[in-house]
């Protein structure tokens, strides 16, 4: 089962099951389970299409530990982190994994072989081979020793990994990772202690897991995976760093209740209680036949064709017919599952008339029989079939026995029904029959049997027997009157005539073959065991007609169906059994089920070298011991059948290559143990180990004496000398007596009781309802039915006023149902804004209205609608007519006081936010225990001894310490440092300060400098691509613009409003460029888009081809290839400057010795002049940083080790770039800007800015407490319009700003191996850290800024104030801030001021066009609900 195709189709069919996360709004999670084989893959070969793509095996490890950190870090499980790598497999697995392998073998053969054919030249080193991602190999083995070793480091130095039990379950533990994930999960349940509320997050891309998940009965449930994107997004290359990565969560608990809504509505006809476990396991086992990992799917059943619907269908027909549910906790009714499986039968019939039946065939042969008929008709002479004849027969004795009766006798005489199984012909028969004989017919009655009837009656006849009155008549009858009128012989005579017409009408002679319909089926029938033959001949190889072939291929796949049942619900049945064909039964022959019994032997799983052996091709022989490879080749092994190198693969009507059957000979288990039993003497003790199984691993911090663990990559990684990790065997929970639980647990808490952030669509009233809706979830409208949510509004036809009352000044909760709090502020309507205003001080405030402005009216009606809009199209939810607005602000997180108490913090007007009044729910049931208020705990609890914090004192500001001793009211601290860091801090800046400013100018400018036109630059400064003969493609632009990406090239290009601009560097290059190739030049100002031909570039050229290769040689000497793209949106500093930072963070850290690091003690401090690590979030808001800024860590969780100092590289919207001083584990190349493992993006609030501190405090505990910079920090760079609109207008022109993009790099550079070296402000005593004395002598006040000059995209900056175009100086514009901690997060939203063209300030503005919403799809306020894209802006007019 692809899982892009399952993932796509119910996250349209159910289109708010799936959540993309933002920090703020991930629920809390008690266990992550990571299915580790997708992150193997994910970072060992990312780019499979390239054949030059080399990794080192140390890149590998670093990028599975930086991923598995990140996600760690992204989710932040309080109990539980277990990681399950792929043991040996079934062997109903192994068929799947031995076709992938082969496939990859393939693939790779065919990569390189077309790149060399095209006479390129490779790397010496060979490609990875993603085939040793199997039990057994080397690779594997190394890595699981690498695995623990990164365990222990994180629990060692990463806070948020001690209070966790972690798991690791690795390659040489038997079972599927999913499996050995779902294991535990299935035995915890059944302990006497299991907590029925646990919240999981499972980690994977496989669509089993959503199955493995819903299976599970835990409500509380969360898959997370990356972003799947579809259409030509995901034909994008290049790697993405991680922090660019989006993941979705996909919520069960959101699933659960959308399945409910599907099945729901046959809970009134079901003879039994409806139960939604049951129904989920069910759906279950409907899934199974669409395909999985064990069975191929059933004949024509796909889910891009709808394949799950046409399952959902049938079994809503059927299962009211039954007597119970398909399938009772794994076990099948086979009974009840052949009656499904019969009325698929049914839509393969369709299928099969539809698209394989010839019916001009048919029609040709029945041609003189309609025709003889036809003509019977036109000259009056009626002509009846077989079948016709029947019905007339018993209408007629109908009629006749009618006339003997009495008038009175008429009324409760019962009607004349017949079955309706009627063809068409037969029933336009009836109706013409009925019309001549003036006859009622009712086609819409049903018998006891619940089948349809046709009811013949006389006019005027009632189902009911009508009252009488008084005279004994049918009501509204008088005596006089009597059942025939005075015409009764007229109508006698002309029925009799009709009837005469009838008897004497010819009946068609009929062959052998029986009547027109008979021998439509018959027909029917002989075309489809025709179709059936060619299908299991050309397929299966067996034979149709063969009773034996045909009953051992349907017992073994229904037996499939039970082991896959066994498999998911109480864990393997048989290791040893397999589905041993390629493809499954049509679904019409699968008869008999209901007969069918199965007994399964566990058996024995196989070694990992067995595996090895039965899943890897020949082309992967290195990866297996020397003893065993000769058997893949050798011309004499006695299995070497079993390696084919060519073979054919069948898409079998699915879409993609990966989907297609790879058509390989099954292993014969007897024959691969054979030909291997022979060899095992041959191993080494060090295969033989590989060759065995082991345990699980648990590890969990030890606070007590740390050891030593050795480096597991000795030169790279370094020795643990203090490790708190301990590690021990892990063994998953007994029964003992204990049974599994079916379904629920007891004590579970469902819906709108569900924990927090685990969302529910019970907490707003609403219907639902399955139609076409045209849902956009992916980019583009899904053409197939989605489950609509109708929202009941309980507000409607409330008085705005009366609303406002309530709930201004209340809390809310929006962007439902992924709930988050806010606070209104204000309520609106179409024609007013409510708000609450003090008249008098000291009175309570009261409701006051205020119109809108003209403006404001229209600003208003589109914020409306396009939250409609959202989530209509996005949500599939009908929201109705949005009447009221709230404006909201969302809650921020908490706010540490002074003091240590923490209050909640919500957002400012800044980023107030709009919610209709329907879609806000003004309570919840279960509080989110992250956001509670919370007394300030006494020093002694909240800094116990021994504990890491920061100094923040004057003279030592930034210096790693360690409590040694607390009273009531103050610290004491260890403070242990360097002295000479405090100079060291100047001197980076001053690198920083002193490097070459590049002077720009306007492309209009250097075009007229060059001689070309504005469009001839525009082409070759971007990409200008030009055809080969041979098809291929080669770009002869410069790249140093990408308009449609948002990116520049450092130090050669920027964008300033709606004009790039060049710097004299780009300006040299480009005149050179033109010098040396004018013919390049003189094809730029060709008109239209289309790609130019070599030829058509060198005309006199006698090889074009070669010219155009020549011309990238010369670009590529200039180091064209090498340039830098980065977001328009940021400041970064150049490769030249950042390499000059770590040749002085180099030589300073050469030129410590340890007789210069000094400790001191410090007494009686108050709690605000230290910095707890976790507090670094609350405490460390509006920071502000400038590019050369010396910085350190001061996060203790996370991929940059706690102390760690470094310099500001570079800056953007949310976050910085940093070049620290020495590499760490999951540091990155920051896209070939700095050496590797030395760079990272990190948030601001994770460092403490040494250059500029800004949070002195003071050490007298009853001096005042000093202020804290104020203003939040939001970096702007890059283009914005020069004229603002006013409110409710249109831009009239500018540039719209695009989402952030990193350049496409693999993460590391192509020098030699970097050793991972240990901090090296780390004091030598080890227990504390190192840090400089402060830079500044004078306290951070709010009125105090950096007087440090530096350049802004080429400007200088100096004291906080940029230039006006008439000479008066305004504040630099300020940009997105952040608040990122903790997981929360604020995003955009409205913007600070941008300077006015006079040098004034307009006020504070949102962003987007036509208005800022939650949750819109495009523009709008950024902050809550799905991410949006903004266009524009609204701002107040400046003044003049």
């Amino acid at each position: 089962m692809g899982i892009p195709k399952f993932f796509r189709y119910i996250s349209e069919r159910y289109p708010l099951t799936s959540q993309l996360i933002e920090e703020n709004k991930i629920p809390e999670f008690d266990n992550l389970y990571v299915d580790f084989n997708g992150i193997i893959h994910n970072c060992s070969h990312p780019n499979d299409g390239d054949a030059h793509f080399r990794l080192t095996e140390e890149q590998i490890f670093t990028a599975i530990f930086a991923y598995v950190d990140h996600l760690f870090g992204k989710i932040k499980p309080k109990k539980l982190f277990f990681m399950a790598i792929d043991g040996v497999a079934p062997r109903a697995k192994m068929n799947q994994q031995r076709s992938r392998r082969f496939r990859t073998a393939k693939e790779a053969k065919e990569i390189r072989e077309k790149a060399e054919r095209k006479g390129e030249k490779l790397p010496d080193s060979k490609a990875f081979d993603s085939n040793c991602i199997t039990p057994g190999t080397e690779f594997m083995a190394r890595l699981s020793e690498q695995l623990r070793y990164f365990v222990n480091k994180k629990i060692s130095e990463d806070a948020n990994w001690r209070d966790v039990t972690v798991v690791l379950s690795g390659h040489d533990v038997p079972g599927e990772g999913e499996h050995k994930i779902m294991e535990y999960i299935r035995l915890s349940r059944a302990q006497l202690d299991y907590d029925p509320n646990v919240r999981h997050c499972l980690y994977g891309l496989d669509a089993d897991l959503i199955m493995l998940g819903l299976l599970s009965h835990d409500p509380h449930f969360c898959l997370l995976r990356e972003e799947v994107k579809f259409g030509p997004a995901a034909k994008s290359k290049g790697n993405k760093s991680l922090d660019s990565i989006n993941f979705y969560l996909l919520h069960l608990t959101l699933m659960r209740e959308y399945l409910d809504l599907e099945f729901h509505d046959i809970e009134p006809v079901l003879p039994f209680d409806y139960s939604l476990e049951h129904v989920i396991d069910d759906f279950i086992l409907l899934a199974v036949f669409v395909g999985n990992d064990f069975l191929p799917n059933l004949p024509d059943l796909h889910i891009h064709e709808n394949g799950l619907e046409k399952l959902f269908d049938v079994y809503k027909k059927a299962l009211p017919s039954l007597d119970g549910y398909l399938n009772e906790n794994g076990v099948i009714n086979t009974k009840r599952l052949q009656v499904i499986l019969d009325e698929m039968a049914e839509w393969e019939k369709e299928v099969f008339e539809k698209e394989y039946a010839d019916i001009n065939w048919y029609k040709g042969k029945q041609a003189k029989h309609v025709k003889e008929m036809e003509l019977g008709r036109k000259r009056n002479k009626l002509a009846l079939t077989t079948s016709q004849r029947m019905i007339f027969d018993q209408v007629k004795n109908f009629v006749l026995e009618r006339r003997k009766l009495s008038p009175a006798e008429h009324a409760g005489q019962p009607p004349l029904p017949m079955v309706n199984d009627f063809p068409a012909a037969d029933r336009a028969f009836i109706n013409r029959l009925a019309e001549d004989l003036h006859l009622s017919v009712a086609w819409d009655e049903y018998d006891d049997q619940d089948r349809n009837l046709v009811t013949w009656r006389f006019p005027g006849e009632l189902e009911e027997p009508v009252p009488d009155n008084e005279n004994g008549k049918p009501e509204g009858e008088e005596d006089e009157e009597e059942w025939e009128d005075d015409d009764d012989e007229e109508s006698r005579a002309a029925v009799d005539r009709v009837l005469n017409k009838y008897e004497k009408a010819k009946v068609m002679e009929e062959d052998k073959e029986g009547d027109f319909d008979a021998r439509y089926e018959l027909s029917i029938k002989e075309k489809m065991d025709e179709w059936k033959r060619g299908y299991y001949k050309g397929k299966l190889e067996i034979s149709y007609d063969d009773p034996q072939d045909m009953g051992d291929l349907i017992y073994r796949y229904v037996e499939g169906l039970q082991w896959v049942m066994h498999y998911y619900y109480s864990g393997v049945a048989s290791w040893s059994w397999f589905y041993n064909y390629h493809y499954a039964p049509r679904i019409s022959d699968l008869k008999g089920v209901d007969k069918m019994s199965f007994k399964f032997e566990l058996g024995y799983p196989f070694r990992p070298f067995e595996q090895l052996m039965g899943v890897l091709p020949e082309a992967s022989k290195e990866l297996i011991p020397v003893p065993y490879r000769d058997l893949m080749y050798d011309p004499n092994s006695p299995i070497l059948d079993f390696y084919p190198t060519e073979f054919e693969q069948d898409l079998n009507g699915k879409k993609q290559d990966w989907e297609a059957i790879v058509k390989i000979p099954f292993i014969d288990e007897k024959r691969l143990l054979k030909a291997m039993r022979s060899r095992e003497t041959q191993l080494t003790e060090e295969e033989k180990r590989r060759n065995s199984f082991g345990t699980s691993t648990r590890f969990t911090y030890n606070d007590g004496e740390p050891t030593v663990y050795p480096s597991s990559l000795p030169g790279f990684f370094p020795t643990l000398a203090r490790c708190y990790c301990r590690m021990e065997p892990f063994d998953l929970p007994t029964l003992d007596g204990l049974h599994l639980v079916e379904g629920l647990c007891d004590g579970v808490f469902l819906g709108a009781d569900a924990l927090a952030g685990f969302p529910s669509l019970q907490t707003l009233p609403h219907t639902a309802s399955l139609g076409h809706h045209g849902v956009n979830v992916h980019g583009s409208e899904s053409r197939n039915k989605s489950m609509v949510i109708h929202i009941d509004n309980a507000h409607e036809n409330r008085k705005v006023e009366d609303i406002a009352q309530e709930m201004i000044g209340r809390r809310t909760f929006l962007g439902w149902p992924f709930l988050q709090e806010g606070l209104v502020k204000a309520v609106s309507d179409s024609l007013f804004k409510y708000e609450k205003v003090s008249i008098v001080q000291g009175d309570p405030p009261k409701v006051i209205s205020t119109p809108h402005t003209p403006q404001g009216l229209g600003l208003w009606k589109m914020k409306a609608e396009r939250i409609e809009h959202y989530y209509s199209k996005r949500c599939g939810v009908i929201t109705g007519n949005i009447d009221v607005l709230l404006h909201v602000r969302p809650l921020k997180g908490l706010k540490r006081l002074d003091d240590g108490a923490f209050v909640k913090d919500y957002e400012g007007p800044e980023k107030e936010t709009e919610q209709a009044v329907q879609m806000a729910v003004s309570e919840v049931n279960s509080e989110d225990p992250r956001f509670l208020e919370k007394e300030a705990p006494p020093l002694s609890e909240e800094f116990p001894d021994g504990s890491k914090v920061f100094f923040l004192g004057e003279h030592a500001y930034g210096v790693a310490a360690q409590i040694s001793a607390t009273t009531q009211d103050t610290l004491s601290v260890i403070l242990a440092f360097f002295p000479s860091e405090k100079d060291e801090n100047d001197a980076f800046k001053q690198a920083v300060t002193h490097r070459t400013q590049k002077k720009y100018l306007s492309s209009f400018k250097v075009a007229e400098m060059l001689g070309i036109s504005t469009r001839a630059l525009s082409k070759i400064t971007s990409s200008f691509m030009v055809i080969s003969g041979g098809g291929s493609k080669s770009n002869l632009g410069l790249s140093l613009k990408f308009e449609a990406k948002a990116l520049k090239v450092i130090e050669y290009s920027r964008k300033d409003g709606r004009y790039w601009e060049f710097s004299e560097k780009a300006i040299e290059l480009i005149h050179q460029y033109k010098a040396t190739y004018p013919e390049v030049f003189r094809v730029l100002d060709r008109s239209g888009d289309a790609m130019v031909k070599a030829s058509d570039v060198f005309p006199n050229a006698q090889d074009a081809e070669a010219k155009v290769k020549e011309v990238k040689t010369w670009l590529n000497s200039k180091g064209v290839k090498d340039f830098e793209p980065v977001s328009l949106f940021c400041d970064q500093l150049g490769k030249e400057t950042v390499k000059e930072i770590e040749a002085l963070a180099d030589s300073l850290t050469a030129n410590k010795k340890p007789e210069g690091f000094k400790k001191a003690i410090v007494k009686g401090i108050p709690r605000q002049a230290v910095l707890k690590p976790s507090h670094a979030v609350y405490r460390l808001q509006n920071q502000h940083f400038a590019l050369g800024d010396r910085v350190t860590m001061v996060q203790d969780s996370g991929g940059v080790p706690l102390s760690f100092k470094g310099v500001v590289i570079g800056m953007n919207a949310k976050s910085m770039d940093v070049v620290w001083d020495a590499p760490f584990m999951s540091g990155t190349t920051l896209g070939d800007r700095c050496s590797q493992y030395r760079g990272s993006t990190v948030e601001f609030w994770s460092c403490l800015n040494l250059t500029n501190p800004q949070f002195l405090a003071s050490t007298n505990p009853k001096a005042p407490h000093a202020q804290k910079p104020q203003a939040p920090f939001k970096p702007r760079f890059g283009p914005h319009p020069s004229v603002r609109p006013g409110p409710g207008m249109q831009p009239v022109a500018g540039f719209r700003p695009a989402a952030t993009t990193q350049s496409p790099h693999n993460g590391f550079d192509h020098n030699g191996h970097v050793q991972i070296m240990a901090n090296p402000n780390r004091g030598r005593s080890g227990a504390s850290r190192g840090g400089p004395p402060p830079a500044h002598k004078q306290p951070f006040t709010a009125a105090s800024t950096s007087t440090n000059s530096n350049s802004v995209n080429g400007s200088v900056k100096t004291n906080g104030v940029v230039p006006q175009p008439n000479g008066s100086h305004a504040p630099i514009p300020r940009g997105r801030g952040v608040f990122r901690g903790n997981g929360f997060q604020g995003r955009g939203g409205f913007q600070a001021p941008l300077p006015g063209r006079n040098g004034s300030v307009p006020h504070p503005h949102p962003r987007g066009r036509g208005g800022f919403v939650t949750g819109i799809d495009r523009g709008g306020f950024r902050g809550t609900g799905p991410r949006g894209r903004g266009r524009g802006h609204f701002a107040t007019p400046a003044t003049s």
